[in-house]
């Protein structure tokens, strides 16, 4: 809250505290709470809140002006382990060890595109109330070269920093994002698609991997924990977020790759990026008997029904039983899961984030909340919007996965050269 008051031109902002969420309560529970205390200030609550709004501002208060960040070059610390503790006292990096963005280091990684070091490469911002801070090309190469990539690897961390997906989001449930990348950039890169690949079995990803973590981080104000990140219990995918590649030749005929889904053509490079990613569920191939009725359970037994959104990570290996049951195209399977993914009526609205979320709306006669809202208890909400599927692993096991994962956007990373 100090921050962005700050930015906004209010260094005196006036706080009382609030307990979240506040979604949900009955009126006894809200009228207990209004006549209760504020739990960080320990005040009578409503008192502090007219306080206040009637006392006269003071002589900080009255200072006014938005907050500019001005750029400098580094002058400190005289030794390596110096520098390295300097920059993690200030979240600058990751908590492990850097390669120090020299000037010599930057302009090589630079050399490596056509585009000019002080373009504007993209915007990111830490949540939706945060104003979003500007990155250029030059920004870009500072932090690749913090995480150890090389040039080649450059095109394609502008790319995904083009696609002005934070992968250090700042929201309190923890989520953080991945990158997949398609076409001829896989084989160039050597990108993994096969066994371990959302982990850190791919040189290549893992590096661009950490470069976009640290993007994410540097340019919304350092990924401070309480500050410019929030994640109550943080995510173990957020320091090197996963980039991996689609196993295009693990693709059923009729699949097309995601960014052939995506309107790009067949031989384009591109990256695709996806937010919101919190946790993950495995399962082994479906049955022939059942099929539909664990498919249902598995997929909307992930996440609360509020987010809207999953990702399907399907190994080649279990490919086989989807086409068997119809899905001969990815489109199809994804329309099946936004059409039969349901949950009743009554416990849809029983969720604390769709209280949070979705309630206020529906009573202001939002659709298609408004009609979930009337429907009869036992009537199932269709509350998935954003599914895809990705083909993606080596195939030594029939399992597949599941993740909370929404679709953000995709770049070609040839515009990036």
């Amino acid at each position: 809250m100090h921050d962005k008051a700050l930015e906004e031109g209010m260094p005196a902002l006036r706080l009382a505290f609030t307990h979240t969420p506040v979604g949900g309560k009955t009126p006894a529970d809200l009228a207990e709470y209004i006549a209760g205390y504020d739990p960080v200030n320990k005040l009578p609550l409503m008192e502090e809140i007219v306080g206040h709004l009637t006392r006269p501002l003071n002589a900080e208060e009255q200072v006014t002006g938005i907050f500019e960040r001005t750029k400098r070059a580094l002058i400190g610390p005289d030794t390596r382990e110096n520098l390295q503790r300097y920059f993690d006292d200030r979240f600058w990096s990751d908590q492990l060890p850097i390669i120090m963005p020299t000037e010599e280091r930057v302009a090589e990684m630079l050399a490596a595109t056509s585009h000019d070091r002080d373009e504007i490469v993209g915007s990111m911002r830490v949540t939706g109330t945060r104003e979003a801070w500007e990155y250029t090309v030059e920004t870009v190469a500072i932090n690749a070269v913090m995480a150890g990539a090389r040039p080649e690897h450059f095109p394609a961390i502008l790319a995904l920093a083009g696609t002005r997906t934070n992968a250090r989001s700042s929201s309190t449930s923890s989520m953080t994002a991945m990158g997949v990348f398609s076409g001829p950039i896989v084989d160039d890169l050597l990108l993994n698609s096969g066994t371990g690949a959302l982990g850190l079995y791919d040189n290549a990803g893992a590096l661009i991997g950490r470069a976009w973590g640290l993007l994410s981080g540097n340019v919304t104000g350092g990924s401070v924990p309480g500050h410019t990140y929030l994640g109550v219990q943080g995510n173990a995918m957020s320091s090197v977020p996963a980039v991996f590649a689609e196993n295009v030749d693990g693709l059923p005929e009729g699949w097309n790759p995601i960014h052939v889904q995506k309107g790009f053509d067949l031989n384009e490079s591109v990256v695709s990026t996806f937010s919101g990613c919190q946790s993950q569920n495995t399962m082994m191939v479906l049955r022939d008997e059942d099929w539909e009725w664990v498919l249902q359970r598995f997929i909307g037994g992930l996440g609360p029904p509020n987010r809207g959104s999953k990702m399907l990570l399907i190994d080649p290996a279990v490919t086989a039983p989807f086409l068997r049951f119809g899905f001969d195209t990815k489109e199809k399977l994804i329309d099946w899961v936004k059409q039969n993914v349901t949950t009743p009526k009554y416990h849809y609205w029983l969720d604390q984030e769709v209280i949070n979320y979705k309630l206020g709306p529906a009573r202001s006669g939002r659709e298609p909340y408004a009609t979930w809202l009337n429907l009869p208890d036992d009537a199932p909400i269709p509350y998935l919007e954003n599914v895809e599927v990705v083909v993606v692993g080596g195939s030594g096991n029939i399992r597949w996965s599941v993740n909370e994962c929404g679709y953000n956007r995709s770049v070609a990373v040839d515009d990036w050269r």
